[in-house]
This record gives C-alpha cells, sequence and structure tokens, in this order.
C-alpha cells in the first residue's frame, strides 16, 4: 500500500508543486542519485525499503504511464504532462538499486533473475538518456518518438514482474488495480482520439 501513498504525494506535488521542481530540477535529480545511492549501501536498513523494493520508482513511472491514458479536457493531464519529463528522470534514477539488488542477487544464486523486471529495466536506460533535452534536441522527432513509444513494452512487462513477485496479497490486489485501471483507460483514450481523428477526416472530405 506504501505505492498508493506515494501516489497521492506525488499528484499533489504535481498539482501544486510543477514549476518548483521544474525550476530546480536539476538539484532534485542530484539528490535522487545520492538517496539512491545510499538506500543501496544501507539496503538493509528498514528506511531503504521504497527504494530497494522499487515502490517509489513504480510510483514515478505510474504517473508518467497514466498521464498518456488522461483525456486533454482534465486539469489533472496539463499538471502531470508538466512534470512528465522530471518525473521519468526521477522515477529511473530511484528504482535503479532495486534494479541493481535484484539483478546483483540472482548473479549470485541468491535468487532467481527476474528476467521480466531485468529486460524492463534495461529498455528504460534509452528511455532515459533521451528524457533530457539536450539529448532530445539533436535526435529526429520520428527517431525520438519511436525510442519513447518502447515504454508500452516496459509497462506491460512491469506489470508482469509485479503480479510474479508481488510481497503481500494486498500489493498483488493495488497492482491489478491500478495498472487494469490503466488499461481500462489507455483504450478508452485510444479509441476517442480514433473516433476524432476519423471524424475530422470526413470534415475534410466531405
Amino acid at each position: 500500500m506504501i505505492v498508493l501513498a506515494f501516489l497521492i504525494i506525488l499528484t499533489i506535488l504535481a498539482m501544486y508543486a510543477g514549476k518548483f521542481i521544474r525550476k530546480h530540477n536539476v538539484k532534485i535529480y542530484i539528490a535522487a542519485v545520492i538517496l539512491s545511492i545510499l538506500a543501496f549501501i544501507f539496503k538493509d536498513k528498514a528506511i531503504t525499503v521504497p527504494f530497494i523494493q522499487g515502490f517509489l520508482g513504480l510510483s514515478f513511472f505510474y504517473i508518467v504511464m497514466i498521464t498518456g491514458a488522461i483525456d486533454k479536457k482534465h486539469k489533472i493531464k496539463a499538471k502531470f504532462m508538466g512534470l512528465r519529463r522530471e518525473y521519468s528522470i526521477i522515477g529511473f534514477i530511484v528504482i535503479s538499486p532495486h534494479a541493481l539488488n535484484y539483478t546483483l542477487q540472482g548473479l549470485d544464486g541468491t535468487r532467481s533473475l527476474e528476467w521480466f523486471g531485468l529486460i524492463s529495466f534495461a529498455l528504460m536506460i534509452p528511455l532515459f538518456i533521451t528524457s533530457f533535452l539536450k539529448i532530445r534536441k539533436k535526435m529526429k522527432v520520428k527517431t525520438w518518438n519511436l525510442i519513447q513509444s518502447a515504454a508500452y513494452i516496459i509497462y506491460l512487462l512491469l506489470f508482469i514482474h509485479l503480479i510474479l513477485n508481488y510481497t503481500q496479497t494486498i500489493n498483488l490486489i493495488l497492482y491489478i488495480v491500478i495498472f487494469g485501471f490503466y488499461f481500462v483507460m489507455k483504450i478508452i483514450y485510444e479509441v476517442r482520439k480514433f473516433k476524432t481523428k476519423r471524424y475530422k477526416q470526413k470534415l475534410v472530405l466531405a
């Protein structure tokens, strides 16, 4: 349930602290890196659980994910869009201790390798790199969009990873609910988008 708490906090920050986060994004990235390193070093401490178990990173990515499924008429869409880049970058940083810890445990035989999680993390790397404006400006729009489209594969892999590796039943229920909500919202969004496109095409041909 800690993910739900983080989702509420991140939503509130998006609604009321968007300008601050964008203005100080580099400082926040640096802070996230430092905290992530410390979390990995002191991974046996209870306070590092949100990092090591991936709860915090998942929360950031879910906001990024659900943004693409929210209708444009809703105010929260604009708020989330304003922080989508920052949230995706921070999300990758804070989920890295989780990915590294699980991968190392898989390599030393402590646990089996979590392939769905590992592949999704690997796919996140190019998205993370191209999320920075300096990198994005050097790329063709078509190429950048193609790389970003890998996000949908990541979302599916993350869902499978979470379903296969939940720690408590309540977490399993939460994952099914929030991802199910996303899938339904996304389908509705794409259907409406398709209908609107078809309608505009008919007006042009009329």
